[in-house]
Formats: C-alpha cells, sequence, structure tokens
C-alpha cells in the first residue's frame, strides 16, 4: 500500500509498505480522506515527534477488515476513525475526561501510531476510536469532524451559556466550526477577531455578528468592542488563534467575572500579570481535542443539516501532493482553511 511517511524535519517519503493485517481486536479502515492539521503542519516544519510515522488523525473510510473479537463493526461500515484513542484505565477515563488520558497521545493514529496519510489504517481500539457514519453525511463533511468535534468539545469545557456574549479570536477550521455552535447553542452576539478578509466574511456568513481584523484596530478593537457589549465587555472569549497577541488580546476583551477558553495551541510564551486576573477575577480554562460522545453528538448536527461542513473543506488533493499542496501551501496560503488528502 502506498503511504507518506515522515522522515525528517521538512522530508515526506512515499513509500510502498506491506498490506496491514487485522489482528485480534483490530480492524483495517481504507483511508478514504484525511484532513490536514495544524499539528501535522508542526510536525514537518518543526520535527516535534520522532521520524518514522505516518501522519494523519483526521480520518474517514469504510471497514475492510476485521479482527477476532471485534463486536459491533463490519466490512463496508463507513467510518471516523478518531479521537486520541483512551485507555480506559487511568484517572481521567474513570472520572469521564478521556480527552485528557494519560496514555492518549501514545495511542493516537497518527502521533505515535500510524495514521491516514496512507490507503489503508490499522485501529487498535475500535470501540473508542471509531464512529459510524450516517447514511446522509458525505465523506467531505465527515472528514471535518475533528475541528467540529474540538470546538464543540471546548464549548462545554467552557462557562458559555445561552444568551452570552462571545468573541472568538481565530476564524480557521476550529474557529469557524465555533461560531456556527455558539450560535446552535444559542449566543446573544458573536465578535470574530480574523486578519484574513475572506475567512471574515465566511464567519460572518455562518453566525458571526462582526467581524474585525486585530492587526488593524490596533487600540481601536477593544473600545469597539466595550461599546458593543454596555462598556463592561464579552461574557467570554474564545481563543482559537493560537498566539500570544490572540491570547493577550481576549484578556483584554472579557468582563470582569467573564473567561478566556484556550482552543490554540502555541509553544510561546504569554506574559500574564497575576494581579491583572485578581483585580478583575478572570477565568482561564483549557481544552483539549475531543471523546468518542462529542464525535457522536456532532455528527447528528451534520446528519441534521443544522451544522453547514461544505465550505470549511479548501481542497481535496492527492496523496502525493501532500507537501507542495498541502503542507507548504497551508503555510504560504492564510485563506485556506480545511485541506484534506485522498490516498
Amino acid at each position: 500500500m502506498k503511504a507518506a511517511v515522515y522522515t525528517a524535519v521538512k522530508r515526506i517519503e512515499f513509500q510502498d509498505r506491506p498490506m496491514l493485517k487485522a489482528g485480534p481486536s483490530e480492524v483495517v479502515v481504507k483511508i478514504k480522506y484525511c484532513g490536514i492539521c495544524g499539528t501535522d503542519v508542526h510536525i514537518y516544519f518543526e520535527g516535534i515527534l520522532p521520524p518514522g510515522i505516518v501522519l494523519g488523525h483526521e480520518n474517514v473510510g469504510t471497514v475492510t477488515e476485521v479482527g477476532a473479537g471485534v463486536d459491533g463493526w463490519k466490512v463496508g461500515d463507513r467510518v471516523i476513525a478518531g479521537p486520541p484513542g483512551p485507555c480506559g484505565k487511568c484517572y481521567y477515563c474513570l472520572h469521564g475526561k478521556p480527552s485528557i488520558c494519560v496514555e492518549g497521545f501514545e495511542q493516537t493514529n497518527g502521533l505515535r501510531r500510524d495514521g491516514g496519510m496512507a490507503e489503508y489504517m490499522l485501529v487498535k481500539d475500535p470501540k473508542y476510536m471509531l464512529t459510524r457514519i450516517p447514511d446522509n453525511v458525505p465523506f467531505e463533511d465527515a472528514v471535518l469532524m475533528d475541528c467540529i468535534a474540538t470546538a464543540y468539545h471546548g464549548i462545554r469545557q467552557s462557562a458559555f451559556r445561552m444568551g452570552d456574549n462571545v468573541v472568538v479570536s481565530g476564524a480557521a477550521s476550529i474557529g469557524l466550526s465555533l461560531i456556527q455552535l455558539l450560535k446552535i447553542g444559542g449566543a446573544a452576539h458573536i465578535t470574530v477577531l480574523q486578519p484574513s478578509p475572506m475567512k471574515r466574511e465566511l464567519a460572518l456568513k455562518l453566525g458571526g455578528d462582526v467581524a474585525f481584523n486585530p492587526r488593524e484596530e490596533g487600540d481601536k478593537l477593544r473600545d469597539k468592542v466595550m461599546a458593543l457589549y454596555g462598556g463592561v465587555g464579552a461574557d467570554i472569549a474564545f481563543e482559537c488563534a493560537g498566539t500570544p497577541e490572540s491570547f493577550q488580546t481576549c484578556l483584554g476583551l472579557v468582563k470582569a467575572g467573564g473567561q478566556i477558553l484556550n482552543l490554540g495551541v502555541t509553544e510561546k510564551p504569554t506574559t500574564v500579570v497575576p494581579a491583572a486576573l485578581v483585580m478583575r477575577e478572570l477565568d482561564i480554562k483549557s481544552s483539549l481535542a475531543y471523546d468518542y460522545e462529542d464525535v457522536r453528538k456532532c455528527l447528528n448536527y451534520l446528519a441534521t443539516g443544522k451544522f453547514k461542513a461544505k465550505e470549511l473543506l479548501s481542497d481535496i488533493i492527492p496523496l502525493g501532493d501532500l507537501v507542495e499542496k498541502g503542507l507548504n501551501r497551508l503555510v504560504a496560503d492564510r485563506n485556506l482553511i480545511k485541506v484534506a488528502v485522498a490516498p
């Protein structure tokens, strides 16, 4: 089978590998599409994982082989192959928080186990890592589930309540998913912060009420947001851009007693003055990935037509174009939202 293997920083090798075989309690999935995540981009350009792995954790496809002892799955089932695999035994799994399982990173396809940038992928924990795709949900929508479910999990982790005024900083795939879900959940007003004009336009189309370019607005941004929300600020801000600047901006736009929910990922340090947090009683919370229940609930939004996924998928490319039309282009063209690979 064909596989795109990460072998070194800025190096992907396209290899012919032996066909996968399902062992006991395992399932083989033929990959239809694999979304390129920002994590994949970081791995390729920065080498944050050891080499030798097939990338790709945003996978959809069809079951082609079911190993001994696997219940509930058959050849031909259309599936989403995610989220991160829980161990089911650690403190967090036993207390209903499988997204922060201590073994989750090690058990996730595309991070420690070979992922979906290949023709086939082996799933070692089908009970928790496979979800059946409803007949009326196309693969092109289902491949966006990683973004949708991550946004959904973030809302569930947050203090968001129906009627809240909200700031969403960053309108890429997760931010745009978040906007739709917040609207479904009854947000009173949504302010979007995004430099890209195309993404700002799409954010408004998908449910945002107003959109600003934070780089152009500069010091005027806070005054404009305060004016929208009675002079006190938003109830909650969702940081989705993954930059220190975005996080700092969010801190200044919520009201006293409000919350910043951190969904963006950056390893760059961000300055926070504890006294400023104390004086305004600000709450900062983070959210990681999603779990299998989040996937099931978000699939219902797709199946019922409540969530519109079509405009979030910018392009589908062949596996052989992964580097030039995928990884490199996602860095160069900030108007792209989600690019998927078709092995």
